[in-house]
C-alpha cells in the first residue's frame, strides 16, 4: 500500500493526505462554531419566545415610522441577524432639566426639535441557556450594542431589558 517513497498506492503522498484531512476537519469545526451548531460553548435548556427592549436616541422628523406589527432588521454586535416583529413603541421628545420653583422640571429640548428617545420592544423565538438568551447565535444581555434598520432609518442603540415570554420547551 505505501511504497518506499511514502506514497499511498504509488500516487498520493501520505503526508499531503493527512494535511488535507486536518484542514478539512478544522474548517468544518470553524463553520459549525460560527453557525452556533457546534454545541461546545453552550448547553441549551430549551427554546421559547423572548422579548427585548431597545433604547435609541436620535434625530427624526417622523417618529411614526415605527409601527406595531411591522418588522425591523437587526444587527447584533456587528453581525447581521434577522427581521423581528415590533411589539410596542414608545417615543418621547428629548428632555432637559431646568430649575423651577420647588425643584427641577423636565422640558423638551429646544435646541433639538427633532431629538427623540425611542424604546422599541421586539419579539422572537430564542434559545435559553443557564446564563443567557440566545438569538441568532448571539448571547442577548442588557447593554449589548444593537442596530436596527428599515426603509427610512438606521439607528444604533443598546438593549435595556430581556424578558422570557413563553417558557422554554425541551
Amino acid at each position: 500500500m505505501i511504497d518506499a517513497q511514502g506514497k499511498l498506492f504509488g500516487r498520493v503522498n501520505i503526508l499531503d493526505l493527512l494535511l488535507l484531512l486536518v484542514v478539512f476537519v478544522s474548517m468544518t469545526g470553524v463553520v459549525l462554531a460560527r453557525t452556533g451548531n457546534a454545541g461546545v460553548n453552550q448547553v441549551l435548556k430549551g427554546e421559547g419566545t423572548a422579548e427585548i427592549d431597545l433604547f435609541f436616541r436620535g434625530s427624526m422628523a417622523d417618529p411614526g415610522m415605527f409601527k406595531v406589527g411591522d418588522k425591523t432588521f437587526i444587527t447584533i454586535r456587528n453581525q447581521p441577524h434577522a427581521s423581528l416583529k415590533i411589539v410596542s413603541v414608545k417615543v418621547t421628545p428629548r428632555m432637559i432639566t431646568m430649575p423651577a420653583p420647588g425643584g427641577v422640571k423636565a422640558y423638551p429640548d429646544p435646541s433639538e426639535p427633532y431629538g427623540k428617545d425611542v424604546v422599541l420592544t421586539l419579539r422572537e423565538k430564542a434559545q435559553f441557556t443557564d446564563d443567557a438568551v440566545i438569538m441568532g447565535g448571539q448571547k442577548i444581555k442588557v447593554g449589548v450594542p444593537i442596530e436596527i434598520e428599515g426603509f427610512k432609518y438606521r439607528l444604533r442603540g443598546s438593549i435595556v431589558d430581556v424578558r422570557v415570554v413563553e417558557q422554554p420547551k425541551l
